[in-house]
Order: structure tokens, then sequence, then C-alpha cells
């Protein structure tokens, strides 16, 4: 059994109670941000002078407050040189490239129940979440290589890579249908072709990026009984 296999498994199973329960809504949510890219190009820890811009989209499926299922779309540029680390500067490689990735996603709202009770209908609340599930990112980076013979050029590395993001956020109600929140995830993936640099890298330490931006999220739901108390 492969591991991404187990992984699904696992996914399946830890949500699959959520469906037995009847408190269901839709929530979409937008998250402007940035990306920092970490890899070959990179000793020990990612550097902010390669942050750039990004964005994302989800659309996530509640079954009990608490659980959810979650597309997500995010799409912006990463960048990686050499020349930002003097051990790596005799290679002097360096990229940038725009970066799609396509993710599902489980995540737990850990105060969910509170917000949305039976007895009490709907209260305000602020609550942190986790997150966590499997993706297809595509990238095809343009890479400038320091040597001429540098072993990876002229390879013609997949675009397509497997992923593996997770992480989580707080988010506060603004209403019961208006929420505000922070979120920062890191995107690992199953290769070292993201940055175009494998063969003259270390091809035993795949490569991954940082996603952190704010979040506007409208929650698409009806409850007959609801009721405003104060944040908590």
């Amino acid at each position: 059994m492969n591991t991404g296999y187990k992984l699904l498994t696992g996914f399946t199973l830890l949500f699959l109670p959520a469906f037995c329960f009847s408190q269901n809504y839709w929530e979409a949510s937008f998250s402007p941000g940035a990306l920092v890219y970490y890899g070959d190009l990179t000793v020990p820890i990612a550097t902010f002078r390669e942050t750039h811009l990004g964005g994302q989209l989800n659309l996530k499926r509640y079954f009990n407050g608490e659980h959810a299922v979650r597309l997500n779309v995010l799409h912006g540029t990463i960048s990686g040189d050499d020349n930002n680390y003097k051990s790596h500067s005799s290679r002097g490689n360096k990229f940038v490239g725009k970066l799609t990735e396509f993710s599902l996603m489980g995540e737990i709202d850990l105060k969910g129940r509170h917000r949305f009770s039976k007895k009490k209908g709907y209260q305000k609340t602020a609550s942190p979440y986790v997150m966590f599930g499997l993706s297809g990112i595509y990238s095809k980076p343009d890479v400038t290589y320091g040597q001429p013979n540098s072993k990876d050029k002229g390879v013609d590395y997949p675009a397509w890579h497997f992923g593996m993001p997770f992480g989580g956020g707080y988010k506060f109600d603004i209403s019961e249908k208006l929420v505000f929140g922070m979120e920062l995830g890191l995107h690992l993936t199953l290769s070292d072709y993201l940055d175009g640099t494998q063969a003259s890298g270390n091809a035993y330490k795949n490569d991954a990026f940082f996603f952190s931006g704010l979040t506007v999220s409208y929650r698409f739901m009806k409850f007959k009984q609801r009721r405003v108390v104060s944040m908590g």
C-alpha cells in the first residue's frame, strides 16, 4: 500500500463521521497573501527576499459546524536565488515562476460547535482551526543556471507535482455570515523539481513553499433559530 493511498484512506476515515450530522452549510473564502519558496536554492530556511504576492480561493462544506471538506485553488509567484547565500553563490542558479495548486483538504474548526448550537442558535465566535490534505501543483520555472555545464541544464523536469498542504489559522465572526481571519500554511511537494534544480542540488530534499494571508469568508446558510451573544 503506497503512501498516497494511506493518506487518502486516513483522510476519508477521519471525516466520514461528519457526514452523519445535519448542521450543514457552505462557506466561500478569498485570501490575499504572500508566498515564500523553500528548496535547493535556500539554506537552511527560506529568505523573505524572495517573497511574492499570491492569493487563494476556496469553497468549504461544513457537516457539523466543526468538520469541513475544502476545495482550494492557490496561485502566485515563487522564486529563489543562490546569490542570497554565500554557500550557494558559486553555483549561481536562480529561478522565477508562476505556481498554481489545486487541493482537497479537511478542516477542523476547534470551536465550531459553539458557534452553531441547536439550543442557543448562532453565537458570535472567534476560533482557531487546522487544515491538511492532498494537492496537485503546476509550476514551470524559468531557470538561469550559473554554470554552463550545469547537470540540470537541458533536463525537462515535470511541471506537475503532488503535494501535502497543512497549516492553520484563526477566524472571527463579523456577523452570522461574514467572517475575517488569517491563515498560514506549509505546502510540501513530493518532488524536487519545483525550482528546476535537482541534479546539482540535494536530491533527497523535496521542495516546498509557504503561504500566509488574510481571509474574508461568506457563509451560505439559513437557521430558523438565531441568537447573537458576545464573542468568546
